[in-house]
């Protein structure tokens, strides 16, 4: 087999669309706990970080967005993306969500992991995965 030139070492980021800069930032600065890395209004953009990964906003509401935007409404966005999360209490994790109007729309088990799925003010399906059971120590903090 030949060697591949290249190897993949992870995640740098996403780009996510959105519509509504300030909507979206609350969403995934304020709700969610991401930091905001780098604000580039001429492009539209916002950098964030989402743990050690990137999660980048186009606001294709804005003009300076308008590079950003699918050649069809509704299209070009991918359909959910998954957030790895610590969680030392659920039901204060439910009740923060439920605050902050990040209604819950669908909740799924598999191999003993709990996911939530959540919306953001833009429809970008959101999801929430904990860890498998017994991976962190209760009461750790809620990263």
């Amino acid at each position: 087999m030949t060697e591949r030139p290249l190897r993949i070492d992870g995640l740098d980021h996403l780009l996510l669309m959105v519509e509504g800069m300030e909507r979206a930032l609350r969403f995934y600065r304020d709700v969610l706990g991401c930091t905001v890395k780098t604000l580039l209004p001429q492009y539209g953009m916002a950098e964030l970080s989402a743990g050690a990964q990137g999660l980048d906003l186009v606001d294709i509401a804005a003009a300076e967005g308008a590079w950003a935007r699918p050649d069809i409404a509704g299209g070009g966005n991918l359909h959910h993306f998954c957030l790895a999360v610590s969680v030392s209490n659920e039901a204060a994790l439910r009740a923060h969500l439920a605050t902050h109007g990040a209604a819950i729309v669908e909740e799924r088990l598999e191999d003993g992991r709990l996911s939530l799925y959540v919306e953001d003010p833009c429809g970008n399906q959101v999801e929430l995965r904990f860890p498998k059971p017994g991976s962190i120590a209760p009461g750790a903090p809620i990263h």
